[in-house]
């Protein structure tokens, strides 16, 4: 059974030859863990009670999906009609907004990192990708977006002046309706099956399997899994993403208690008359080196010698995850003060513990900044360095978004330089909105210090940086896509 590692370096063989090649790839529990339809689903029930009718057939949509997956599909079709009829008379973009609003609030943070890395090896090889889903289009196109994914053949519901006629359109994207679905791309394009891949988690999709010339089963159900073995196809099998196990459980639980023993060790400390800085420093040591031991993170720094050419500095970073400030205490170890956005001093669980360590609280919507770059310049005149992250929020798959201009602006003043710090893929041990530890080897990069005499123009400078980070974070296999980028900024 071949690993992910192995695959990608197959489809790197794979580059495009005599006619195209063409990736097709099912949806759910293939690019993400889980189905979208629960997603979706949990959106369309905050939209009101008008849509009661449509959340019970999207219930029984989602139960037709899993019976297909363990090849007891045999009711789909009835349900997407009756889903359909529950829709009759409905606006188009109702489903459309639920759609981006389930992607964003829950599906996006559930694509597997190994998908992401598949999607990238075929595009790189050259070959066309089609998503081939059972699923509706409200659900699959947000993903299809992110990931570049060309083409999205899926279920399709009837549409009329804006509004759906109650009606479905025959053939489903199911069973044999993907096969048939396939047929027709391949036609317009001019591929062959025999030079088609197919990513698959089902067994309800053995027809189109059976029919490329490299089929792939991904986390497949248990009846495929026989399938698979039987005719010696390829097995992956992800884990970045889904449902914990015992082991992310006990992490959670262990980080959660190391963050508050290191909260109540500073409050005594300071009651003691500990030094306010060597109070701060050892707080910082502790969540660095005991919290990313108990979250199971291990670290691959290229660059290291880069964290102590020049100091008092400014270090920047890509914001990915809410362990980017473990990340950081692990990297820095001391005098180093963070600026942080002001919501986070009222948080019940971490807001003491960066009072503690003497963070900047900056009001985001205040315009005069000026109270916050005199206590900056305050710590950089005393021998410590600031910790900044110049994104200002992050995003939902960890793509780069525009840089703002403080800490050149700081840099310039105080006459320190920069250090730029790239964070690869924090997101894996805990993706935005997740709340459960995952153990991950942390990649990061540091770059060589901008000294403050090359800052000749703020902008210019900021603007360089933003695009090295992007090109670092293009050529890490498990790094946000470039077509998120747009996603990220419509979702700002």
């Amino acid at each position: 059974m071949p690993n992910l590692k192995s695959h990608l370096q197959q489809i790197a063989c794979a580059r495009e030859g005599a006619g195209p090649s063409i990736a097709f790839f099912d949806l759910d529990r293939t690019l993400i863990a889980g189905y979208s339809i629960v997603a979706f689903a949990m959106e369309a029930a905050k939209t009101g009670a008008r849509y009661g009718e449509f959340r019970e057939s999207a219930r029984l949509l989602r139960d037709a999906m899993q019976q297909g997956k363990q090849g007891r599909g045999g009711n789909y079709h009835r349900l997407v009609n009756r889903l359909a009829s529950a829709l009759a008379g409905r606006s188009e973009r109702t489903l459309e907004e639920i759609g981006e609003r389930a992607f964003k609030q829950s599906i996006a943070r559930n694509i597997y990192r190994e998908a992401i890395e598949l999607v990238e090896a075929h595009r790189a090889a050259g070959h066309q990708l089609v998503m081939v889903t059972a699923a509706t289009r409200y659900q699959a196109e947000p993903v299809a977006r992110v990931l570049g994914i060309e083409e999205i053949c899926c279920t399709q519901l009837e549409v009329q002046d804006g509004r759906f006629t109650g009606k479905s359109i025959a053939p489903l994207c199911y069973g044999e309706g993907k096969t048939l679905a396939a047929r027709r791309v391949l036609k317009k394009r001019g591929g062959t099956l025999k030079r088609s891949w197919f990513y698959s988690d089902s067994s309800d999709d053995l027809s189109l399997l059976r029919k490329v010339g490299k089929p792939v089963a991904v986390n497949p159900s248990d009846k495929l899994a026989v399938h698979a073995r039987n005719n010696d196809w390829p097995q992956l099998h992800f884990a970045s993403r889904g449902l914990p196990g015992i082991e992310q459980i006990a992490r959670t639980s262990l980080v959660a208690q190391s963050l508050l023993a290191t909260t109540a060790i500073g409050a005594v400390s300071k009651r003691l008359g500990a030094p306010a800085n060597s109070n701060a420093n050892r707080l910082t040591r502790i969540l660095g080196d005991i919290g990313s031991g108990f979250a199971g993170l291990d670290f691959e720094i290229e660059g290291n010698q880069n964290l102590h050419r020049e100091r008092p500095a400014i270090f920047v970073f890509n914001h990915q995850s809410l362990l980017d400030s473990m990340v950081m205490a692990h990297l820095l170890r001391g005098d180093v003060v963070a600026l942080c956005k002001k919501e986070m001093a009222n948080n019940p669980f971490v807001g003491l513990l960066l009072r503690q360590v003497d963070t900047i609280f900056v009001d985001r919507q205040q315009q005069d900044q000026g109270d916050a770059l005199k206590q900056s310049l305050a710590v950089l005149k005393s021998g410590r360095s600031l910790v900044i992250a110049p994104e200002g929020t992050r995003s939902t798959l960890g793509d780069i978004q525009p840089f703002k201009h403080g800490a050149f602006l700081l840099a310039r003043k105080a006459g320190v330089p920069i250090v730029p710090i790239v964070l690869h893929n924090v997101k894996d041990a805990l993706p935005k909105g997740a709340l459960l530890l995952r153990p991950a080897t942390i990649r990061v990069t540091v770059l060589p210090p901008i000294a403050a005499e090359n800052i000749r123009s703020i902008r210019q400078s900021s603007r360089e940086l933003e695009d090295r980070y992007g090109e670092l974070l293009g050529k890490s296999p498990a790094a946000a896509l470039p077509f998120a980028a747009n996603y990220v900024n419509a979702a700002s």
